[in-house]
C-alpha cells in the first residue's frame, strides 16, 4: 500500500472545506413550470357511425306524436331531445315523475326509442318550471328524474357533476361527430323583465316583449364549470361537431328567451369557437340545433366584429306535439318559419351531397325545408 504524501493528505483535508464552500447535492430537481396539456376527450365515446341526426322539441306527453314516425321514416342513427320532453312544471316532484312515465308509455316515444339512439337535455318545463334559471329549488330532484328516464347509467359523468351537460364522441369508421348537450337551466341568472316593448312578429301579430338583453358583463348562462368544460370540449378531435343549446343561440333579440338575452355569453361563444379553430390546422365544421319556439326556422350568425365568418347556423326544431301562432321577428332568419309540427334532420358527410345539411320535416311527412349548411 503506498503511503499517503504530505500533499496528498492536504488535499484530502481541503475537500470537505471546497464542499461546504460550493455546496454538494445530488442532481437538481426538475421544476414544472406548466403542466402538458392533456387531450381533450369528449365524455362518452361510441363506436359508432353517425351520418344522419334527428332532433325536436317540446312534446306534451299524454298527446298522439306522429312527427316521430315521420323522424323514424328517415333512418337516422340519432333523435336528440332538446329539451320541454315533458310538462312537468310544477313544485311538486311526483307530478314530473308522472309527466315522464306518460312520456314512457307513449306508443309513438315507443317506437322511436326501439328504431334508434335517443340523447336528451332539458328545457324550462321539463326541468321544472316556465323559464326557470339557477334559483329554481327542485332542481337537484329533477336532475335525478331527468337521468333515470333517460337511462344514464350511475357512473355517467353527468351524475358525478352540478347540472346535466355531456358530450358524446361517437367514432366512426369513416367520420367522427361529437355531440355537446348543454345546460341552459341550471347555472342561469335569472332574466331582465321587460318594459312595455311591442314587437312585431309574423302573420301580422304584434306581441309585448317578456324580457330584455343583460347589460351586465357578468351575467351568466351557462355559468363557470360549465363554460370550462366546454373550452375543452371544443378541442376534441372530430370531423363535425353538434352544439345542442335547448334555448335559441342564432336568433337576434326578440323579447323572449333565447341567447340574445346574454349577448356577453353569445359572444363568449363566438370568441371561444374562434379561438378552437385557430389552435387547430382545420375548421371543425360546427352547426347549433335548438328547440323552446313552436315552430321551426334556420338562422345564421353574423360574422364576430373584428373576427372571421365562422359560417354558423341555428337549426331549430320544435314542436313535437306544440305549435305557436306566429314567428318572433328574427334578421338572421335564412329559412322558415315552419308552423306545424315538425323534426330537423341533419345529414352529414354523404357522398356527392353537400358536407352538411339540415333538413325539417312536418308532421305530413312533407320535407319543407332543405338547407346546405356546408357545401
Amino acid at each position: 500500500m503506498r503511503l499517503l504524501s504530505r500533499l496528498d493528505f492536504i488535499f484530502l483535508l481541503a475537500i470537505p472545506a471546497v464542499s461546504l464552500l460550493f455546496g454538494c447535492k445530488a442532481e437538481p430537481k426538475t421544476i414544472i413550470l406548466k403542466k402538458a396539456d392533456t387531450k381533450a376527450v369528449a365524455d362518452v365515446v361510441v363506436r359508432k357511425e353517425v351520418r344522419s341526426l334527428a332532433f325536436g322539441s317540446c312534446a306534451q306527453a299524454e298527446k298522439p306524436m306522429p312527427v316521430l314516425d315521420v323522424a323514424i321514416q328517415q333512418n337516422p342513427d340519432l333523435f336528440i331531445w332538446l329539451g320541454d320532453n315533458v310538462y312537468g312544471d310544477s313544485q311538486d316532484i311526483s307530478i314530473l315523475k308522472k309527466a315522464y312515465q306518460t312520456l314512457g308509455e307513449n306508443p309513438f316515444f315507443q317506437r322511436l326509442d326501439s328504431a334508434t339512439r335517443l340523447l336528451a337535455t332539458w328545457d324550462d318545463h321539463d326541468y321544472g318550471w316556465n323559464d326557470a334559471g339557477r334559483h329554481y329549488p327542485l332542481k337537484e330532484a329533477s336532475k335525478e328524474v331527468f337521468l333515470d328516464f333517460w337511462d344514464d347509467p350511475s357512473d355517467a359523468p353527468r351524475r358525478q357533476r352540478e347540472g346535466i351537460y355531456t358530450s358524446y364522441l361517437f367514432d366512426g369508421g369513416k367520420q367522427d361527430v361529437i355531440v355537446i348537450l348543454l345546460d341552459t337551466r341550471t347555472f342561469r341568472d335569472d332574466l331582465v323583465r321587460s318594459q312595455s316593448i311591442l314587437l312585431e312578429g309574423s302573420q301580422g301579430f304584434t306581441y309585448m316583449a317578456d324580457y330584455e338583453p343583460h347589460r351586465n358583463l357578468d351575467s351568466t348562462l351557462l355559468g363557470s364549470e360549465q363554460w370550462r368544460w366546454l373550452k375543452k370540449q371544443l378541442e376534441v378531435e372530430a370531423d363535425y361537431r353538434v352544439i345542442a343549446s335547448s334555448t335559441q343561440f342564432g336568433v337576434e333579440w326578440n323579447g323572449y328567451e333565447s341567447w340574445s338575452n346574454f349577448p356577453s355569453e353569445q359572444r363568449k361563444m363566438l370568441q371561444l369557437l374562434q379561438e378552437a379553430n385557430q389552435k387547430k390546422s382545420r375548421q371543425i365544421p360546427t352547426v347549433f340545433i335548438s328547440g323552446d319556439v313552436h315552430y321551426s326556422e334556420i338562422s345564421k350568425l353574423p360574422k364576430l366584429e373584428g373576427g372571421a365568418d365562422l359560417n354558423l347556423y341555428d337549426v331549430t326544431a320544435s314542436g313535437v306535439t306544440s305549435v305557436w301562432d306566429f314567428a318572433t321577428k328574427n334578421s338572421n332568419r335564412v329559412a322558415g318559419p315552419i308552423m306545424e309540427n315538425n323534426v330537423g334532420i341533419l345529414q352529414l358527410g354523404r357522398p356527392g351531397k353537400a358536407q352538411i345539411s339540415a333538413e325539417i320535416w312536418d308532421v305530413s311527412g312533407q320535407l319543407r325545408i332543405e338547407h346546405s349548411v356546408l357545401p
